[in-house]
């Protein structure tokens, strides 16, 4: 095999390693030596082994993006932001752009889609989201550190994707949360009613 065949097999091999296990890589691996040893053009086994190696690494990727399940512990952890007995585990980082990650919060459904609402009103300028937001903050249900507590996890998520160069970074600033979410009279509001209570 040429240099350029010996690279790309290595690098094939490795990503095998990386995907499965020995025995199953081991078995994986020798069927691939085995085919190559009786191909003899260059070019057949180079766009092969481009084919394979495009193949396992989309193998890859969706085992990065694979979640996995929650543990007893994090479904009966309180959440966060409202302290309710029972949460979800909401990862700060997107799992479709950085696949299953540490960097998570638990939320109970009500915080977590209150999350995502914001997220979308804010970033993706989603107008039924915005809606919905400002009808959750404007119904005086939630205490004020809740609303807190949320907008600032969204806004540290926007701040991070914004220091990557994937968000506008200009959407996680007070003028903008006002603009979409009506932020200082919902804050007042929620204020008083935290007051009262």
């Amino acid at each position: 095999m040429s240099e350029q065949i010996d690279g790309l097999f290595e690098k094939l091999t490795a990503l095998i390693r990386s995907i499965y296990r020995e025995p199953q890589a081991d078995d994986i691996i020798r069927s691939f030596e085995a085919v190559f040893s009786v191909q003899e053009d260059d070019v057949e086994r180079r766009e092969a082994l481009e084919y394979w190696l495009d193949f396992y690494r989309l193998q890859q990727r969706r085992l990065l993006k694979r979640r996995r399940r929650p543990l007893l512990n994090e479904r009966t952890a309180p959440c966060a932001a409202c302290g309710y007995p029972a949460s979800h585990r909401h990862h700060l980082w997107d799992i479709a752009t950085h696949g299953e990650n540490e960097v998570t919060i638990q939320l109970c459904a009500n915080c977590h889609e209150l999350h995502h609402l914001m997220y979308n009103a804010l970033v993706k300028e989603s107008a039924y989201s915005r809606s919905i937001v400002r009808h959750v903050l404007a119904s005086g249900h939630l205490p004020h550190v809740v609303i807190q507590r949320v907008l600032g996890w969204c806004l540290a998520t926007i701040r991070y994707e914004a220091a990557n160069g994937w968000v506008d970074g200009r959407k996680g600033s007070r003028a903008w949360v006002a603009q979409q979410l009506g932020w200082p009279p919902v804050v007042q509001a929620a204020s008083r009613l935290d007051e009262e209570r």
